[in-house]
């Protein structure tokens, strides 16, 4: 697969789920709220890690500079 998730867009969604999965691990939220946090967060975190976000490809969205002419 081709990466479709630009730099600015990875460091974003790094913010964002160090801020879920800190916040899930942190006990404030009920279990159930805890959880939809960690599956958020390791959701951003993935997307991140392999610079391919599903939605993105569905939606036809691509924010990754792929060189070549401007």
């Amino acid at each position: 697969m081709n990466d479709n998730v630009g730099i600015l867009d990875s460091a974003i969604r790094s913010i964002i789920a160090v801020v879920l999965l800190t916040l899930a691990v942190e006990g404030i939220f009920s279990p159930v709220v805890s959880v939809a946090l960690v599956v958020a967060g390791l959701a951003l975190w993935i997307s991140v890690s392999s610079g391919v976000c599903m939605i993105y490809r569905m939606l036809g969205i691509d924010t990754y500079h792929h060189g070549g002419a401007h």
